[in-house]
């Protein structure tokens, strides 16, 4: 368990590191290219940078074969989700945050590659790129939302039943004498649950009770402090322990909801991605065709 945990570690500060240049670089060259990128498209040419930025520049051919090659490696997660070729090399929740970064980045580098010049088929193909990326932040909050193990795995109905009652035991445990005494405080973090009427009115009920939980904590430990006369960290761990037990309660009575909900998400995400594929594969095929090659 202790390995797992380094591992998972090594891979967040590593992936903060990846996030931090990408991030860097694209605000760096952006910035450069900010004239350049705001000049109407008729007077583009006439631009003192237009060699340098245009399209089929040495740089902007650069942030597409990036951005084209990020856009391709992260079907390795799904590679890795649905067939045995990688074993069970890492965790799926590292290989899900691995896909994000490079579903985030990827995107980013190849509107630095098309100058922001957006028309024809290449639009159809860019807002794809976008609806993409949006819906898999969605996804990922989708995919918070159903529990998992350390290692990424979905838990069966009875693990986070069993979760839910070692939970239960640990609360109860910071009181024995008087195994209730945290029942107001964890009634006031979860205020009123709902299943909410239909797909989309339970995907706000969901995002709703989530902040709402977030906002009341610091409320709850304030009265934590001054009404059970401890300190501030034991109140925070408290806190955070009935937060957990608020969640997974939440989780249970949403589960067939919650499950619903990934499966629409899968049906609208997918399309999306298979245009975004077929269009980048054409754009690459028509500029190889009228003489675009590859200047690396």
């Amino acid at each position: 368990m202790s390995d797992s945990k380094s591992n998972i570690n090594s891979f967040t500060v590593l992936l903060t590191f990846l996030y931090l240049i990408a991030f860097s670089a694209i605000v760096w060259y952006l910035y450069q290219g900010w004239d350049f990128y705001f000049t109407t498209f008729a007077e583009r040419p006439h631009h003192t940078d237009y060699r340098m930025l245009k399209p089929g520049s040495f740089r902007s051919h650069g942030f597409g074969i990036l951005g084209s090659f990020m856009m391709v490696l992260l079907l390795i997660y799904s590679l890795r989700k649905r067939t045995r070729i990688l074993g069970d090399t890492g965790s799926m929740k590292n290989w899900l945050n691995f896909h994000i970064f490079l579903g985030t980045m990827g995107p980013l580098f190849i509107i630095l590659h098309s100058t922001f010049k957006l028309n024809g088929i290449v639009a159809v193909s860019f807002w794809s790129m976008i609806a993409v990326a949006l819906s898999g932040v969605l996804g990922r909050f989708l995919y918070l939302q159903i529990p998992h193990t350390l290692l990424g795995n979905e838990m069966s109905m009875k693990d986070v039943e069993s979760v839910q009652q070692n939970l239960i035991i640990e609360i109860n445990s910071a009181y024995p004498s008087n195994p209730g005494m945290l029942d107001k405080y964890e009634k006031k973090l979860s205020g009123t649950n709902s299943n909410g009427q239909g797909v989309i009115t339970l995907l706000f009920v969901v995002i709703f009770q989530d902040l709402m939980t977030r906002l009341r904590s610091h409320k709850v430990k304030s009265q934590m402090v001054k009404e059970l006369e401890i300190p501030k960290q034991r109140a925070s761990e408290l806190v955070e322990l009935l937060k957990r037990k608020v969640q997974m309660e939440r989780r249970i009575h949403l589960w067939n909801g919650i499950h619903q909900l990934f499966h629409y998400w899968h049906i609208f995400h997918k399309p999306f991605a298979v245009i975004m594929y077929l269009i980048m594969i054409v754009h690459i095929a028509v500029s190889a065709w009228l003489g675009y090659s590859w200047i690396f």
